[in-house]
């Protein structure tokens, strides 16, 4: 966003440029006309001369010829002829693109004129607004803070005082003067300069109110000027405006559904049904977006995903997820399997989440990390024997991304002894003993202490002697 501006403050220099070629004779006849009209300012002979040696030099564009030549005329300091020289080595370097080259020459002239009344007050403004574009342009491409913030101050000055002597500035004047007023404003990220931001706004709401079809930079700059200040709601509303105008510019799609992304969560503390509309906003665009053709990566369309399952819809959530991951417009991955399992559990679809993760399991063989999650899932519906089929498996598979090894030989130990099968359940947790988490573990002891038990308690049983009958009694 802002490389866009930095041309947009570029592209009224390039213009000034072309209106400077077609000024630098007019400027000399200009001012033998001024002589004949027996104007106030006179110009002297060794000047004349100069000037009247410039035009066949112009033609042949023997720019370095005409420099050399106004370098060599002698005038007196302060006097008019001082001034229609700096002016005209300005036109120059402006001419061939030495627009920094161009500066000194310019404010010189300004200054004397201002004194002595040299040029007329319409020469002058054009003089001066072509030096607020120049300073504005130093100033955006300084990589120096200090320097960047004299140049950007300098640029204000002349852009203030040619827009309070110009009636109907044109759109690109008062959008190069609002995007330098925005640069200086937001100089330092940690720190801005509202008033300065607040000044930006209005001569960007000016530009807006003044024309009956605006300019789509004045409500990109209005846009950046809105989510530097953190007015969401604002930034949203013009960002619907430009996407009515503009809907193929994919990347405001991203900004509008980012904006009702934190409209939604700053709300949510305080009004949780204005939150959950900016979700359902945010929702709405991003399909909107699909529907252009848009946002449809594969991030993407996870992202549409997880804003469903945030707004507790599970069923579209899951819907989308699945079919995505199955068509190919979401990457088919371990994690995304084991995200659907988790929210088909979360919508009390138990059965269908052990459907779709053994469907997974298929597809990645030796992920462990899928077994785990439906033999969790087995546990909750109390079925402990298929539990234990998936944890045993899981442990045979390995690959664990977020389970650590001592849980799958815990989960095995303790389905084991609970259909038991006690030696089962020992093997477990002798593998489980070795990790050192079974040391930080407070139920490990307790399930390692009832398989002891259990196995002491059959082995007791298998030492016991046999009771025989008793012996008949004599009679």
């Amino acid at each position: 966003m802002l490389a866009l501006f930095l041309l947009r403050l570029a592209h009224p220099v390039r213009v000034a440029r072309a209106t400077v070629g077609l000024s630098i004779l007019a400027g000399i006849s200009l001012g033998f006309a001024q002589e004949g009209k027996k104007a106030p300012h006179s110009v002297g002979e060794k000047t004349s001369e100069a000037f009247q040696k410039l035009r066949p030099l112009q033609e042949a564009q023997n720019f370095p010829g005409m420099l050399a030549l106004l370098e060599g005329v002698q005038f007196v300091p302060g006097s008019y002829d001082e001034a229609l020289i700096l002016d005209m080595k300005a036109k120059i370097f402006a001419m061939t693109n030495q627009l920094t080259k161009a500066i000194a020459p310019w404010e010189r002239a300004v200054q004397l004129s201002d004194q002595h009344g040299y040029f007329p007050e319409k020469q002058t403004l054009e003089t001066v607004s072509l030096l607020a574009q120049l300073y504005g342009q130093e100033g955006s491409t300084s990589k120096v803070p200090a320097q960047q913030q004299q140049h950007f101050a300098k640029a204000i000055v002349y852009f203030k005082r040619f827009l309070e002597k110009t009636k109907k500035p044109t759109p690109e004047t008062m959008m190069a003067y609002a995007s330098i007023l925005y640069y200086k404003g937001a100089a330092d990220p940690n720190k801005l300069d509202m008033a300065v931001m607040a000044e930006a706004r209005a001569i960007v709401e000016q530009g807006l109110v003044g024309a009956i079809k605006p300019r789509e930079g004045f409500y990109q700059l209005l846009l950046t000027l809105q989510q530097q200040t953190n007015d969401m709601s604002g930034s949203a509303e013009i960002l619907e405006l430009l996407l009515k105008q503009s809907p193929a510019k994919k990347d405001f799609w991203q900004l509008l559904m980012a904006s009702y992304l934190q409209l939604s969560d700053k709300a949510s503390k305080t009004d949780p049904t204005l939150s959950r509309e900016y979700l359902v906003r945010a929702i709405v665009t991003c399909e909107r977006a699909q529907s252009l053709g848009h946002m449809k990566t594969p991030k993407d369309s996870m992202n549409l995903v997880s804003l469903y399952l945030m707004a507790g819809q599970f069923s579209r959530g899951t819907e989308l997820l699945y079919t995505g991951m199955k068509s190919g417009g979401i990457e088919s991955e371990p994690n995304n399997w084991r995200v659907l399992g988790r929210y088909y559990l979360e919508a009390n679809m138990n059965t269908r989440a052990i459907e779709v993760l053994k469907e997974a399991a298929k597809l990645f063989p030796k992920n462990g990390e899928i077994e785990v999650q439906v033999a969790q899932i087995y546990i909750q519906m109390e079925n402990n024997r298929e539990a234990l089929k998936h944890a045993k498996e899981a442990i045979k598979k390995g690959n664990f991304e977020a389970t650590k090894p001592f849980s799958v030989h815990y989960l095995v130990a303790y389905t084991a002894y609970d259909l038991g099968e006690i030696d089962e359940a020992q093997a477990a947790i002798t593998v489980a003993a070795k990790f050192p988490e079974a040391e930080k573990d407070p139920q490990f002891p307790k399930l390692k202490n009832v398989v002891a038990e259990a196995i002491s308690e059959r082995e007791a049983k298998k030492s016991e002697k046999p009771k025989g009958d008793a012996a008949p009694k004599k009679r």
